[in-house]
């Protein structure tokens, strides 16, 4: 009754109940604590749970958790970390009723989920927005698959695991994502990925598919240095301990060092190189042996593949056929 009086009906039927069912969504929720559905039990999942779900200091009353994963075994884990969460064995229209679906499941597995999750959603008074965090399904198959405008897609990284990952993402609609979306909805979302370290919006998708190849990706190719680090401080003559220790160290105190400094790498390097030193020799075979090239390719790799998993065209990069895509960050907020 209050939604009919605060909301009048448009005149078409149909519109009439969808609108009936938003009005009753904003007015029921205007001062309600948020509710979340992950569905999948991972590590990024459990990553973004764990600040949903740890105690607040202040008096705002805490949001609605639940988890859903076909793993009984993940199930219970989460359950006994974090106590104050719901655990779904299935999925059901009291499970999906809430304000934010994380969905975090492999991209393989999307098509199955899209199948049990619709009919689901067709029936709960909620208008849920989708979030995805699954690498390589684009916006279009979420809203194909769910039936469904609400969506978000974005590609955090293993790092938001500790609060210290960078998620870029992007919602449905882009620049005019407003007119699908509620600005509180956009919040939610923001926030619970900035809850795991920083975040990104883009207007445009096709930088997600980039943020997969760079930050995405990235930790895969700073662990790989490390290994390669490490294995040769240890064939060196130091104990593996110790040379853990000193190249993490390394790779931290850099990073922080070039953040701080916000100089151009090739100045930060220069400014460690001296003439006929120790670091312009092991520079010179990094270069001789195609140290830019390899990383550039596996960059490019990474974004091809990406854009493999969305359907779209991956014939792009240097010597592809393809045209380079567009470099304009203009859209970043």
């Amino acid at each position: 009754w209050l939604a009919k009086r605060h909301f009048p009906l448009p005149p078409n039927m149909f519109a009439a109940r969808s609108y009936l069912r938003f009005a009753r969504r904003n007015f029921s929720s205007a001062n309600s604590p948020p509710s979340y559905l992950f569905v999948g039990a991972g590590k990024m999942a459990e990553a973004m749970i764990s600040p949903l779900a740890s105690p607040s200091s202040t008096d705002t009353p805490p949001p609605t958790v639940s988890v859903n994963d076909v793993s009984k075994q993940q199930l219970n884990r989460m359950s006994t970390a974090f106590p104050s969460i719901k655990a779904h064995p299935e999925l059901t229209c009291d499970a999906v009723d809430v304000d934010v679906i994380v969905v975090a499941v492999k991209p393989q597995n999307c098509t199955s989920l899209f199948l049990n999750l619709r009919p689901l959603l067709e029936k709960v008074e909620k208008d849920p927005v989708i979030l995805s965090i699954c690498a390589g399904v684009p916006i279009w198959q979420f809203c194909q698959g769910l039936s469904t405008d609400k969506v978000v897609r974005s590609m955090p990284n293993t790092p938001a695991t500790i609060q210290e990952g960078v998620t870029v993402w992007s919602a449905n609609g882009g620049a005019e994502c407003g007119n699908l979306f509620t600005e509180k909805e956009l919040h939610l979302c923001k926030e619970l990925l900035s809850s795991c370290g920083m975040e990104v919006q883009v207007e445009d998708e096709k930088f997600i598919d980039m943020a997969t190849s760079i930050s995405g990706s990235g930790p895969g190719y700073v662990f790989l240095l490390i290994e390669s680090m490490v294995d040769t401080a240890v064939h060196m003559g130091f104990s593996r301990e110790v040379a853990t220790k000193l190249v993490h160290q390394t790779i931290l105190g850099s990073t922080l060092y070039a953040k701080s400094t916000n100089l151009h790498p090739a100045e930060l390097r220069n400014s460690v190189t001296s003439p006929a030193g120790t670091t312009a020799s092991a520079v010179y075979e990094l270069e001789r042996g195609g140290f830019r090239t390899n990383v550039s390719d596996a960059v490019w790799a990474c974004y091809r593949r990406s854009l493999e998993m969305g359907g779209h065209d991956s014939n792009v990069g240097p010597g592809r056929v393809g045209d380079l895509p567009s470099g304009e960050f203009g859209d970043i907020k």
